[in-house]
């Protein structure tokens, strides 16, 4: 029986706990008073110390050394578990949202006194500021600290800290005999206890009493001291999505889950080098997982996370993704993969996920891994199946993709080749940089700062003559469709007539429909075969732009556009054509439809432009995608967001040239349906989407502009996300660059913890102005059926305004874009500006 479709996913990524998620989610939204007392809730607290004190001693230890930067939810989770090895994975992966310089200190000052007094606040200022030092007295000494000779009083002087950039003094006292130090706010008139014994023999570390009155009158001198103790003396709060996501790669049931049954077996068939192939076949009868119907077909739409331990230690995690329809005529649904292990006893556990029926199976297997030795080798592809003719040409050259779904900075790229070359070139965007004369074939390439599309392209050369080439094309979609005009060419002067040809690029390499010509506004020829290759008649000697259209079988569009007879205008028609989406609102903010070119105006560093082109969007195919946020703090909202995000397709897509794409990100940006007129299958995609993982907000919209390249038509993304940035690769000012090149229309919507942090708001207002589209943040989920209704009318009834830039600004500086429009309470939205 043939296996359902699957494929391996980032390991350990599905929210199981809800009800954690929704704490952790409701700790971010505390005020830092109550985030404050919930921290104090650890081993201190009569409610939590029995359950401490019952963890084995290094696990109790452990909890002990880092109560000062646990959070409670953190704390809570931590006590709930009952393997070891989970234990010992929190452990580490505990540190992965904090920085690595604070475990550093936190790990120094373990090594320098053996354990952590829980609650200590000098142990928290050590660990989050580091040792005391730096701060210049009036009589020219620097001190760090100095001990009373006859209280239990300590004074620490900072001249600067990892967390504030000024100099503070902090001062630490013991009221009593019984009880710890606590930190000295301003007004504090407590009692301190004599000091039993002398801390130190060094003299020098010992204050004078007027040295004491010295660090209380420098505090009153301190601007905004309390504040500034709650700043330097608060442990940073992570992310609450590492929680909710370390919480997903369990293999425990969720309490309260509905669960079903599954039939396993499990082979050694194959090796790989030295370790042997666990062959896992799970079946699911279809009465357990009766799936989904879509088009009257049923799916089906599995999880399935796992784990190996060895040695009572998590050896690996894993999980995957398997979707598609049953085998015909099949009772069951089957589901297999394999991971290759060295011989020896190991556990697997599996959690198997029915994402339609929100249903769980759990497996468990104790395994005996045989040695390799006597077994098959596994089959891979080989590099002809991978790469085309590789092993058969005399010539061969193929470009191996560099891994990563954006690429910037310095990138390896190497070719695979067959045969004898005399010398192989590589270019980026048609610039050789540099040539080998032998294998192998690899150099870095610069891609420079932003994550902009470019084509990497090899050639070899035998006997003096190119003889093999490749290429590929970077952080861009996969469904790139291009055209460019061959003649005429940019610039070029024609007098009366020229003969135009183009070369074109489509998806799975078959001819256009069709292609048209056009010489300025005016259609000037259709050709329906190749060559694609015609003559054209010219208005005179004056100035024209030619344009070249050539569309799919599906109404898909892409085009080229030159500027010709441009005489004295040498410099300026260098420039590529710009295009400008606009919206027209009236004082209600309802979009006006019906308005004419003699309307607008068009700035360009505050220089008027002539449109060459005006149409409105309603007359133009739609292409739009949804970037959707899966990440595990979306798991309260993900139904209602994917309810009303499927209303909006069945609005956008109302013609076979209409297309919508949906996309969805966490750690990492999947394509979840491409570009398509077909409802049905963005209902099939978004009913797929689960919760899972930490938020790379920035990553995201990055890939997901990208994937806009050579797509023709109105380009608008709208992305809805509920929390900030928290594992991108990529910067806000690189996402902001991208979003001005990509020329489309960013609508943001806000959710959740969206409409409490600040920061949010405003990046999410950012991308949204920047590219002329609008931000919304609704506060009940009512509410986002009516904003999608919003932006669809927005898209449906704006104007595009092409225009040959006349700016003598270099390539590499910003233009800013200001547009006008003419009548009474209207006002216009659009790019603020572009980067060629």
């Amino acid at each position: 029986m043939k296996p359902l479709a699957g494929r391996p996913q980032e390991p350990t990524r599905r929210s199981s706990f809800v009800a954690i998620a929704l704490c952790l989610l409701l700790l971010a939204l505390l005020t830092p008073q109550a985030q404050a007392q919930e921290r104090d809730r650890g081993p201190g607290d009569p409610s939590v110390s029995q359950r401490i004190q019952a963890l084995p001693a290094t696990y109790r230890k452990w909890v002990q050394d880092v109560a000062g930067l646990m959070t409670y939810p953190e704390l809570e989770y931590f006590l709930e578990l009952r393997q070891d090895y989970r234990r010992d994975a929190f452990m580490e992966a505990f540190w992965e949202p904090r920085s690595a310089e604070l475990r550093a200190r936190w790990s120094e000052y373990l090594r320098a006194v053996g354990e952590i007094a829980w609650r200590d606040p000098r142990v928290l200022a050590f660990i989050l500021n580091g040792p005391p030092g730096g701060y210049s007295l009036p009589d020219g000494r620097v001190v760090g600290r100095c001990f009373s000779r006859s209280s239990e009083l300590e004074i620490w002087f900072y001249g600067s800290s990892p967390i504030a950039g000024q100099s503070f003094i902090l001062i630490f006292q013991q009221p009593g005999v019984s009880t710890g130090y606590e930190l000295s706010r301003p007004g504090d008139a407590r009692a301190i206890s004599r000091r039993g014994g002398l801390p130190t023999t060094n003299v020098r570390d010992l204050c004078a009493d007027e040295l004491h009155r010295y660090a209380n009158y420098e505090i009153t001198r301190i601007s905004g001291y309390e504040k500034l103790l709650d700043q330097v003396m608060k442990p940073p709060v992570p992310s609450p999505e590492w929680l909710a996501t370390f919480t997903a790669s369990t293999t425990e049931v969720p309490e309260d889950a509905k669960t079903f049954a599954v039939e396993v077996e499990i082979a050694f068939p194959v090796r790989n080098q030295s370790r042997t192939g666990v062959q896992v076949m799970v079946e699911i009868g279809l009465d357990e997982a009766p799936g989904r119907i879509f088009d009257g077909e049923p799916a089906y739409n599995f999880q399935v996370q796992g784990e190996i331990i060895r040695n009572g230690t998590l050896f690996e995690s894993f999980s995957y993704r398997f979707e598609g329809p049953a085998p015909e005529g099949s009772t069951a649904v089957p589901i297999g993969f394999t991971r290759f292990l060295r011989p020896g006893p190991a556990s697997l556990s599996l959690l198997v996920e029915d994402i339609y029926g929100d249903a769980f199976a759990r497996v468990d297997r104790q395994l005996d891994v045989p040695s390799p030795e006597g077994l098959p080798s596994a089959q891979t592809p080989s590099l002809s199946s991978l790469t085309g003719t590789l092993d058969h040409a005399d010539h061969t050259l193929r470009l191996l993709t560099p891994p990563g779904s954006v690429l910037l900075g310095l990138v390896r790229f190497s070719a695979r080749h067959g045969g004898e070359f005399e010398k192989v070139a590589f270019f980026l965007d048609e610039k050789q940089l540099i040539s080998k004369r032998r294998p192998p074939y690899s150099v870095e390439i610069d891609l420079g700062d932003a994550a902009e599309p470019h084509r990497v392209r090899v050639v070899g050369f035998a006997a003096g003559e190119e003889v093999a080439t490749d290429q590929i094309w970077l952080n861009q979609g996969a469904q790139r469709f291009r055209v460019r005009l061959v003649e005429p060419r940019q610039g070029g002067i024609y007098p009366g007539s020229l003969t135009a040809r183009i070369e074109v690029s489509t998806p799975d390499g078959s001819d256009p429909d069709r292609v048209e010509f056009w010489v300025n506004d005016e259609l000037s020829k259709e050709l329906l075969q190749p060559p694609f290759s015609s003559s054209l008649v010219l208005p005179g000697n004056e100035l024209a732009v030619v344009r070249a259209v050539a569309y799919l079988a599906d109404g898909s569009a892409a085009e080229d556009a030159v500027v010709i007879n441009a005489t004295g205008f040498v410099e300026q028609v260098d420039v590529q054509l710009v295009e400008v989406q606009a919206i027209v609102s009236d004082r209600e903010g309802r979009p006006v439809p019906g308005l004419g070119q003699e309307q607008f105006a068009l700035y360009e560093d505050g220089n008027r432009q002539t449109l060459l082109r005006f149409e409105e969007t309603s007359e133009t195919s739609f292409r739009a995608a949804l970037l959707l946020d899966r990440s595990v703090s979306m798991e309260p909202h993900l139904d209602i967001v994917t309810a009303a995000a499927l209303d909006f397709s069945r609005g956008a897509l109302r013609s076979q040239s209409d297309r919508l794409a949906v996309l969805s990100f966490a750690d990492a940006t999947v394509v979840d349906q491409e570009f398509t007129s077909n409802p049905t299958e963005v209902e099939r995609a978004l009913a797929g989407l689960d919760a899972n993982g930490t938020t790379a907000l920035y990553d995201a919209v990055v890939q997901a502009l990208n994937y806009f390249d050579g797509v023709g038509g109105l380009g608008s993304l709208v992305l809805f996300s509920d929390g900030r940035d928290e594992a991108s690769q990529l910067t806000l000012d690189l996402t902001v660059e991208t979003a001005r090149r990509a020329g489309v229309v960013v609508y943001t919507i806000g959710f959740g913890d969206a409409l409490v942090d600040r920061d949010t708001r405003e990046i999410l207002a950012e991308l949204a102005a920047e590219t002329g589209g609008r931000s919304f943040f609704p506060d009940g989920s009512e509410q986002i059926t009516d904003i999608y209704e919003r932006i669809l009318a927005d898209l449906r009834s704006g104007y595009r305004l092409t225009y040959q830039s006349n700016s003598n600004k270099p390539e590499s500086e910003y233009r800013e874009i200001r547009v006008e429009v003419e009548g009474r309470g209207l006002e216009v939205r659009a790019r603020r500006g572009y980067q060629p």
